[in-house]
């Protein structure tokens, strides 16, 4: 049996610590106090804490010690902050807080966002959804051109070989939710008959994972694609419910479910986002793309519950570094999981082929990157690439 997830609430009121003390308890987890940040430093650095609960600090100071005492960046920081006080909680976040929650707290509010810090840390696993127990892994970036879709067809496309790692023969679909101009067709160099639009007026198929499949486009890779509409003003009539009965029904169907959500934030893309296991946000090392990703972010986090695991990638789409690595690390509070190199003419001719680089040059300096990407979002050992075996499953089997 894996053990309770241990939080430590830091809190100079009792009334606060016992109620906190409560919920967390009858939620299954191992609670520590304390009343002073010196004593919260104390026991970080001791280590053994997953996360911190703190309240009655100032914005500044309390919460870089925290930061600091940490012994890695896997132990999130959650604020308690005065009620209405909207100004505190920024102020909270840009000194390095995971989260906030106001004074007043719903148990079931504390209970979602410790939930889900912990599932972003890699504390506990993400609860299987009652739809299917699919991977799915979502694929963002809040400033087009960077090679969101680029990024997103050749993970996808890498998954069924096995190259990843141990996963040799997974079912893969990729759903391209950039639901007015989405390419992922094009970059698999297909022509589906159908999209996504015309599955949305389908009510059966949505739930029905026998009629869905005929929406669904083979590629020779192994995955196969729910392909966008292809005109741009079929998107309005796609609502979030329809979307999530798709994506339902596909978890259910599949192995990984890998979305590409475009640059589009809207709330079909916000849903995908708070329910996917996986949320990957590209990059290019510009300031503008820089600024674009901290305030997605700060947003992200106001709005949402992101309930999977966060991975940067910063994707050089450009031979010029307009900005360094540890740059972006300071801007972001974190490592990239992965960064991309510059290589124009391999990148171009691999869309314009419509051959993922992955399958095309897998041991470019290009390939190679992907590959050590996807290992890491699905939590392989790297392996070295083979080409798709001939013989597979059949993609709906029952056996």
């Amino acid at each position: 049996m894996s053990r309770r997830p241990v939080i430590l609430i830091c809190a100079p009121d009792e009334e606060l610590r016992t109620a906190l003390h409560a919920a967390l308890t009858a939620s299954d987890q191992e609670v520590r106090e304390v009343e002073t940040p010196t004593e919260a430093v104390a026991a970080l650095g001791a280590g053994g804490v997953d996360l911190i609960i703190a309240e009655g600090l100032a914005a500044s100071g309390a919460i870089g010690s925290f930061r600091a005492a940490r012994r890695d960046d896997s132990v999130p920081i959650l604020v308690v902050a005065p009620p209405g006080d909207v100004e505190a909680r920024i102020a909270f976040l840009e000194a390095g807080a995971d989260d906030v929650i106001e004074v007043g707290f719903a148990r079931r509010e504390l209970e979602s966002r410790v939930h889900a810090l912990l599932i972003r840390a890699g504390s506990v696993a993400p609860d299987p959804s009652a739809s299917g127990t699919g991977q799915l892994i979502a694929f963002f970036s809040p400033k087009g051109g960077v090679g969101t879709t680029a990024l997103a067809v050749n993970c996808a496309a890498l998954l069924p070989s096995g190259g990843a790692g141990e996963i040799p023969g997974a079912r893969v679909v990729l759903v391209d939710l950039d639901l007015q101009f989405g390419q992922a067709a094009t970059h698999l160099n297909l022509a589906p008959k159908l999209d996504f639009a015309r599955l949305a007026d389908d009510d059966a198929a949505r739930t029905d994972p026998d009629a869905l499949a005929a929406y669904l486009t083979p590629h020779d890779s192994g995955l196969v694609l729910l392909a966008s509409p292809t005109s741009p003003d079929s998107a309005a009539r796609i609502s979030v419910d329809e979307v999530e009965q798709v994506i339902g029904t596909l978890r259910a169907m599949f192995d990984f479910v890998v979305v590409d959500c475009g640059t589009r934030l809207d709330p079909r893309t916000i849903w995908v986002l708070e329910q996917a296991q996986t949320n990957v946000f590209v990059l290019f090392p510009e300031l503008g793309a820089l600024r674009a990703m901290s305030e997605l972010i700060h947003f992200l986090g106001e709005a949402a519950i992101l309930q999977g695991r966060t991975h940067f990638v910063v994707n050089h789409i450009s031979a010029r570094e307009l900005l360094k690595t540890r740059d972006i690390e300071n801007l972001l509070r974190t490592r990239p999981t992965a960064e991309i190199p510059f290589a124009d003419v391999d990148m171009i001719r691999s869309v314009n082929e419509g051959t993922p680089i992955v399958l095309s040059k897998p041991s470019s300096p290009v390939g190679v990157a992907i590959q050590r990407l996807v290992a890491a979002l699905v939590g392989a050992e790297l392996r070295a690439t083979s080409k798709p075996s001939k013989e597979r499953r059949p993609l709906f089997s029952r056996g």
